[in-house]
């Protein structure tokens, strides 16, 4: 067994070894002091023999208190090596291991009827007034915790060959506000995910957003669901087996460019049921196979991954393009496909700026998270079981500057709309302007203002959502 002290991300590290060398040089520096003191000699001249004798007293006397004051430090130090001892994390086998956590506090205002008043994503008509009970409105003001993240992550060096490394996350947006959970916010697993680094290839498993889609908006008003969430991003959080291939590297103009091709097998979430099982396995999972989706990307430059950090000083970049294949049983024996084409980039610019974005175009997309304005099927007319499937065009776009090192501002937009069919959401479009300040270590502050517009049959509705985030970050 080994055991190791784990340790925060941040400057906040539960460690001995730092305080155990400084203690330990203190007592052998007084412990010198004193055996030099011991080893000096007094010069004894006739006329002063009286003073002397007062004087060697005196250092004698001083001798021994600092003896015992080693003695004592010594002693400390042994108990507190020995409750330290005690309590460290110990493990099993030779990982690092590494915690990390953002404490996280929003006050939000939304001002008219959505979909969610905590991170609204789309409009919605409000609920009918009555003569009798008079109307709910539209509007929300409130607090919450539940955007809290924390995690951890592992990793060793060699593992059949390769590099191997895990994290998790989770924050506690489960749950609905009908169950407590503004109050009592129950946890929820956002990724879970192992991976091999080879020097040319990398295998992960386990749960993350769909290949196609890996990117999110920088923010910290909307963690529990990404900004611009059926309005361009695709973001479930999927258990998934993901391959990557370097084939080989280009040369442009200063650059090195990195290519890979990326292929992934995700679980076959729709969102849906079929419509003989209205409360039972998603159709998804009833058609038998997984999806199936494909990526080429070009990376160069780049200090950090673009899925998860939220650096925007680098001045590299990363453009893909990907497929998606799913299929799902909704309706008699039969099969039906669903399908994707995709394009992302992420480009840091000069002077601090980073640009970042997503489109794609495709059918039946909701079980990937917010696809066709969170639709699969338009409305079923007189005789049918489902309606028509749904074809999408969507995408966002953000641009964010690194103002100072401890500032980060950013501006963007996405839209999504939905080719056929008469369904309840036709388009949807959000725009949202957010800052960050970090004034000190592990202070988080954020604001941002989102504008959202949904357009149906029964009308346009529009949303104005203002959040203020206090943050420990450790």
């Amino acid at each position: 067994m080994f055991s190791l002290p784990f340790r925060l991300r941040s400057r906040w590290r539960v460690a001995f070894s730092g305080r155990v060398y400084w203690r330990a040089l203190l007592v052998g520096t007084a412990l010198l002091t004193a055996s030099a003191l011991g080893a000096q000699s007094v010069p004894t001249r006739a006329d002063t023999a009286g003073r002397d004798s007062l004087a060697r007293a005196a250092a004698a006397d001083s001798l021994a208190a600092r003896l015992s004051r080693a003695e004592a430090n010594i002693a400390l130090l042994r108990q507190q090596l020995a409750t330290e001892a005690s309590t460290q994390l110990r493990l099993r086998s030779r990982l690092q291991l590494e915690l990390h956590a953002r404490l996280l506090t929003n006050l939000f205002r939304t001002s008219a009827a959505s979909n969610n008043s905590e991170v609204p994503m789309f409009g919605q008509a409000p609920s009918a007034a009555s003569d009798k009970f008079g109307s709910a409105g539209g509007g929300a003001l409130g607090l919450s915790v539940r955007q809290t993240t924390m995690g951890a992550s592992v990793s060793v060096d060699s593992v059949v060959g390769a590099t191997f490394t895990a994290d998790f996350e989770l924050d506690f947006f489960g749950g609905f506000a009908a169950d407590g959970a503004p109050l009592f916010p129950p946890p929820r697993l956002r990724t879970a995910r192992g991976f091999l680094h080879w020097p040319h290839a990398e295998l992960m498993v386990g749960a993350d957003t769909p290949l196609i889609s890996d990117l999110d908006p920088v923010g910290v008003a909307a963690l529990g669901i990404p900004n611009f969430v059926a309005a361009g991003n695709l973001w479930n959080w999927l258990p998934q087996v993901r391959l990557t291939r370097e084939l080989g590297l280009l040369r442009a103009r200063d650059h090195t460019v990195s290519l890979a091709l990326q292929v992934a097998l995700i679980s076959p979430f729709t969102g849906d049921r079929h419509v003989a099982e209205t409360a039972g396995v998603d159709a998804g999972v009833r058609a038998g196979r997984p999806s199936i989706q494909g990526r080429m990307r070009a990376r160069w430059g780049l200090e950090h991954e673009p899925t998860t950090s939220q650096h925007i000083g680098d001045r590299g970049g990363e453009v893909g393009v990907g497929g998606h294949r799913g299929w799902l049983r909704i309706d008699g024996d039969s099969l039906t496909s669903s399908w994707a084409v995709s394009a992302d980039a992420r480009l840091g610019l000069s002077h601090g700026f980073e640009l970042r974005g997503e489109a794609y175009r495709g059918r039946i997309l909701r079980g990937l998270g917010g696809g066709g304005i969170g639709q699969n099927f338009a409305p079923a007319v007189s005789g049918a079981s489902v309606g028509d499937p749904l074809t999408d065009t969507a995408g966002w776009l953000q641009l964010n500057a690194q103002l100072r090192t401890t500032l980060i501002a950013g501006t963007g937009c996405g839209t999504d709309r939905v080719h056929n069919g008469k369904p309840v959401r036709q388009r949807n479009s959000a725009c949202a302007v957010h800052v960050e300040w970090r004034p000190a270590s592990p202070l988080l502050l954020g604001i941002e203002y989102r504008a959202i517009g949904t357009r149906g049959p029964g009308g346009a509705y529009r949303v104005r959502h203002l959040n203020l985030a206090f943050g420990i970050e450790l």
